[in-house]
């Protein structure tokens, strides 16, 4: 009597390899065909609509670049978060927004296809959560929104490290070699040509725009260290970097209604590639008073520092360390 061969199936383990190495080979394919981009703006694209299928809320940590925002979204997702709402941590949404980041990089890096694969997925899913903003806002849905401040000067000298590609070829090489030099010289690119005006313009070009909320319209206690607002389609918590050990985690529990929530540290400079560059460069570089005094008399900073925390700044930032 004739018997059959012998079939093995795939487990359960098997199963899922398989899965994923056709999603692999269908990616592939995908990008192949369609290209990179196509493929990482059609992901994105299926997230937003997978969020709406299932019915999930919208949150997103919407900050200006170097405040902690990463800090407060890694522990929103280390402590499971995704479960019941679509999370994203963007940077710049509005059309002059995203125009002007999109712009800043590009020309720090040569042009589009020298952006990173992430830089240019990040950008792209920016577009797609404008538009989605712009429909939830004609169809009366609300959004949560975390944002937060920061010692703005502090701000800026860490967006400078952080877009170390962005320095000019001359200014790499001479940080490269261990010049003598090197701290002069990124001291005056950073006076001369980092955009130090975004701390003072984002919260306008960005809450305002989108959620039609001015955080200027009224007081901000800065020993309190965060306030919520709300508007017609969002609700907003903002916090203060400097008080985020002390605030924030209550803070985050009570805007989000969460039985517990802590916060995790991550992505300090000091974890980066250039950690000895930019601590040797808080240690040592001066700040000038004339661009001391424009910074520290906006109305940003002015707005969320009490008196003697800026002038605790200006003394940090003042004088060699």
């Amino acid at each position: 009597m004739a018997t059959s061969p012998h079939v093995t199936r795939p487990t359960g383990r098997g199963r899922r390899g398989l899965g994923r190495r056709l999603g692999r080979f269908g990616k592939r394919a995908f990008i192949s065909v369609l290209g990179e981009d196509r493929f990482l703006r059609a992901r994105a694209a299926h997230h937003l609509r997978r969020r709406r299928r299932h019915g999930q809320g919208l949150l997103l940590v919407h900050t200006m670049g170097k405040v902690g925002s990463t800090t407060v979204g890694a522990s929103l997702r280390q402590q499971g978060i995704r479960r019941t709402m679509a999370m994203y941590q963007p940077h710049f949404l509005s059309d002059e927004g995203r125009a002007f980041a999109e712009q800043l990089a590009t020309q720090g890096v040569g042009g589009w296809e020298q952006l990173v694969k992430k830089e240019r997925s990040d950008f792209l899913r920016s577009r797609l959560l404008g538009q989605e903003l712009a429909r939830m806002r004609a169809e009366g849905e609300r959004v949560k929104i975390i944002t937060m401040v920061r010692d703005p000067v502090a701000t800026n000298v860490s967006g400078l490290f952080h877009n170390h590609t962005w320095w000019p070829a001359a200014l790499k090489a001479e940080c490269a070699a261990g010049s003598p030099g090197c701290l002069d010289a990124l001291s005056q690119y950073f006076l001369n040509s980092y955009p130090h005006d975004v701390p003072e313009t984002w919260f306008d070009m960005e809450l305002r725009a989108l959620y039609g909320v001015d955080v200027y319209a009224q007081p901000f206690d800065p020993r309190r260290g965060y306030a919520v607002y709300h508007s017609d389609t969002a609700d907003v918590l903002l916090l203060k970097l400097e008080t985020l050990n002390q605030v924030g985690a209550a803070a985050v529990r009570d805007f989000l209604g969460l039985a517990a929530f802590e916060l995790v540290p991550s992505n300090t400079a000091e974890d980066k590639s250039y950690a000895d560059l930019y601590k040797a460069f808080r240690r040592q570089v001066h700040l000038p008073a004339a661009y001391l005094d424009r910074v520290y008399g906006s109305r940003m900073a002015r707005h969320f520092y009490a008196p003697e925390e800026l002038a605790a700044f200006r003394g940090k930032w003042s004088a060699a360390q």
